[in-house]
């Protein structure tokens, strides 16, 4: 019985998991989409721990690290704060790359 509470805990979980980084990916897209990110690498060292391939997993992995950073959940209502931090991060990030 322990075990069968345990399978279906896991399970539970993984679904929680695999529903939340579909939203992540979701709310990265929108941003994206937003501030007509392109694709590219440019900016995985900018936003992503480093491991990222491409623009959209850093904004994917930005996002996710903002969201526990600020304790909020993947929701729409998350995107224009999103948005505003990340033209915040991307604003300073060109101004200290031109001098």
């Amino acid at each position: 019985m322990l075990a069968n509470l345990h399978a279906i805990t896991t399970v539970q979980d993984t679904l929680i998991t695999q529903s939340a980084r579909r939203n992540v990916q979701k709310l990265a897209s929108a941003v994206g989409l937003a501030l007509n990110i392109q694709p590219g690498r440019g900016l995985v060292m900018v936003l992503g721990a480093g491991s990222e391939r491409n623009n959209q997993e850093a904004l994917e992995s930005w996002v996710a690290q903002t969201l526990i950073d600020h304790d909020l959940l993947p929701t729409r209502e998350t995107i224009p704060l999103l948005i505003e931090a990340l033209e915040a991060i991307l604003t300073q990030w060109q101004e200290d790359a031109t001098w």
